[in-house]
């Protein structure tokens, strides 16, 4: 299918946002046959999110999709469909996994696979013989069943004159793992030309047909393409032909358009032909319309209140309110003016009484746009019961899933970023954090492990919990693999606090898993989730105890589009940082600062914090001073202290990104405008607290 028109593109994305809703219903239905096998309303609600997503696929012309959907229906409406039992939650689960790999190839305008395991796994649910392609023993005959897509390519190959071979490669009688052998087959070609088609998909079981074959565009000899592909001692033989691809012979285009408009009717989607005229190798184009759906009475009401909108209309909406905010700020500058210049003049409580009104209206303008882009954090949450029922699957552990605060709303731009960390601390909770049954039975511990998930609002940051009663963090092995990696030196980890040393587990490359599985313990990914993190403004702090468990808890800003803001000078610049960092502001001495390890710190009260002079950060001495104003900032469970100039004072800020070709530095994470057009640079707090605090002397931070 070809969108080619805003209207197609458009469309486009409404069809895959929908498709991801189905499949999440389908895996949530999955789930649930697996607690209670044969739940007629489960299978139904199962059985229409299949039925919905084969019609919208076909509609959209993503024909191998719609007809896998159309051979696990065929599953979920058979007579014996309640007497299945687990064998049916398993299939749906492997479904919702294919289509899933098969929407993101479309998505990317690539060749889906062929999904031919889950096909094999229909017929054994439906307790039919799956259809063997090949039998070892006969001569080694290359069947090259491309599907329709292929040979468009293949077609389309020919067309522009370059030259295709059919590749058929046979494993050897004793490989006993074929999957890696069709690999090394697989890059054997991709050396030598482009791969056209390709048999079996990663996903596919080789083990009756031990047979791979491609189509190859090359301008390699044969006998170089046959010697290349013989890899000793795993292939036994190959067989290499040249092709002469012509046009594939495509129905007619109203054929195709009325058989999908037929498989589309109970799904709401109806088809527009564009007139026939297009060339032989492309696809049929058509517009996809989404025609609601006749609604019951008791939720007709509920239906025409939904309605769908581009997440970047509504960032422009915000944008514009931003634009506005900066207009109030130079008004009330400009009034402020005219005070002091008319000081006597009657107009200034009229311009007062304008200016109270439309900074309220604007107040509330802005709450309203702020609350469309607030989604409820359970859109996120309800991806994890898959996730940790996998994992727990692979690793043979029993773990339940607790999950609290779905209501939470958070920015959709910040959920939507957090999805891969999340994703990440939850595997590995159920990986590495949980025991397995036996050893939780020995250290007296229930032999069911727990991981929890919980949101909730604090001030104006959202709070995502994700803890479990596992074995907990070694905080002392965290350490060594620290100082054996170079990370860091033995004499910082003598002056670490408990805090700092757990902190260590976001270094790249560090891990304590003494396993490596498929799922984690690589020391790859924890670095991503704190980058991710302080890419949204927000920090990771984490508890742990031995043998208890571990939490992390992540804070993160209700929104990136404005903040409440503390500006202050430094050497004549204007910065600001967020109020939500700021602890309280010290007036201090001079001689109240003290160096340790060539660093300057202040003891305030109970506390020594380490102090940052912004200054010094290309190499400048800073100016002395008898008096010093010093902004004591909060980073997760670090306090460190800013030394300003002077203060200018809090103000809301709209956040504007920077580009990269002009700073470039990861200690100022967005700017804003005032009202006087004054440009002032928004700090990247958790940047500044482990770029400048750590070991080498400020003044040698260039």
């Amino acid at each position: 299918m070809i969108f080619d028109d805003e209207r197609g593109v458009e469309l486009r994305e409404i069809f895959f946002e929908s498709a991801a809703e189905l499949l999440q219903a389908m895996n949530e239905g999955g789930l649930e046959l697996e607690e209670r096998p044969g739940d007629t309303e489960t299978i139904r609600k199962v059985r229409r999110a299949v039925h919905t997503l084969k019609g919208d696929s076909a509609s959209c012309g993503f024909k191998q999709l719609s007809e896998l959907a159309h051979e696990l229906e065929d599953v979920m409406t058979s007579d014996n469909v309640a007497s299945i039992g687990s064998a049916l939650a398993e299939v749906v689960l492997a479904a919702a996994d294919t289509f899933h790999t098969m929407l993101a190839a479309y998505r990317e305008d690539k060749q889906p696979p062929p999904g031919g395991a889950l096909r094999e796994h229909i017929q054994r649910v439906l307790h039919k013989p799956a259809a063997a392609e090949k039998i070892p023993n006969e001569p080694l005959a290359g069947r090259f069943a491309w599907t329709e897509y292929e040979r468009l390519m293949i077609s389309e190959a020919a067309r522009k004159g370059q030259v295709i071979y059919n590749v058929a490669a046979r494993l050897s009688p004793d490989v006993d793992m074929p999957a890696p052998v069709v690999q090394l087959v697989r890059t054997a070609l991709q050396s030598i030309g482009a791969i056209l088609a390709f048999r079996p998909d990663e996903a596919e079981d080789i083990s009756k047909t031990r047979q791979v074959e491609a189509a190859l565009s090359s301008s390699q000899r044969p006998e170089i393409i046959q010697r290349r592909c013989k890899i000793p001692p795993v292939i036994a033989e190959v067989r290499v032909e040249r092709i002469e691809a012509a046009p594939t012979a495509n129905r007619d285009l109203l054929d195709i358009l009325l058989e999908s408009e037929a498989a589309a009717v109970a799904s709401g989607i109806s088809l527009a032909a564009v007139p026939p005229h297009a060339e032989p190798v492309k696809a049929p184009e058509v517009a996809v319309e989404r025609r609601a759906a006749p609604a019951s009475p008791n939720k007709e009401s509920a239906a025409e209140n939904i309605l769908r909108v581009d997440a970047a209309r509504i960032d422009n909406v915000m944008n514009l309110v931003g634009e506005l905010i900066i207009g109030k700020s130079m008004l009330s500058r400009t009034i402020l003016e005219f005070e002091k210049a008319h000081a006597k003049d009657p107009l200034r409580g009229k311009f007062a009484d304008a200016l109270a009104f439309q900074a309220r209206v604007l107040n509330e303008l802005q709450k309203s746009v702020m609350k469309i882009r607030m989604v409820p954090v359970e859109q996120l949450f309800r991806r994890f019961p898959r996730v940790v029922r996998d994992v727990a699957k692979e690793r043979n552990k029993d773990i339940a899933l607790e999950v609290a605060g779905q209501t939470t709303d958070l920015d959709k731009g910040i959920l939507d970023a957090l999805a891969e960390p999340l994703v990440h601390l939850v595997r590995n909770a159920a990986d590495h954090g949980i025991e397995t049954a036996a050893e939780r039975v020995a250290a007296g511990k229930p032999a069911r492990g727990t991981i929890r998930l919980n949101a909730f609002h604090q001030g104006n940051q959202v709070v995502i919990e994700i803890a479990d009663d596992g074995r907990g963090l070694n905080r002392d092995k965290i350490v060594e693999r620290a100082i054996e990696r170079g990370i860091i030196t033995q004499s910082e980890a003598e002056r670490m606090n408990e805090a700092e040393a757990l902190q260590l587990i976001f270094k790249p490359g560090l891990s304590t898993a003494d396993q490596v599985t498929q799922i984690s313990g690589r020391g790859v990914g924890m670095d991503i989730v704190q980058s991710v993190i302080q890419r949204l403004k927000g920090t990771v702090n984490i508890a742990t105890e031995r043998g208890r468990g571990t939490t992390f808890h992540l804070l993160m800003p209700l929104t990136l589009a404005s903040i409440q803001a503390l500006m202050f000078r430094v050497s004549g610049r204007l910065y600001a940082v967020p109020l939500s960092s700021v602890v309280e502001i010290a007036r201090i001495q001079d001689s109240e600062v003290h160096f340790v390890d060539d660093r300057e710190v202040l003891r305030l009260r109970d506390q020594l914090l380490a102090l940052v002079r912004l200054e010094r950060l290309g190499g400048a001495s800073a100016p002395k001073s008898k008096r010093l104003f010093v902004i004591v900032i909060s980073a997760g469970t670090r306090k460190f202290g800013l030394v300003v100039d002077n203060l200018i004072g809090e103000e809301e800020l709209v956040m504007k990104a920077l580009d990269d070709r002009f700073v470039s530095s990861d200690l100022v994470s967005g700017a804003s405008i005032l009202g006087d057009g004054t440009v002032v640079l928004i700090l990247n707090v958790a940047a500044v607290v482990t770029r400048l605090t750590k070991a080498a002397p400020l003044g040698a931070i260039a």
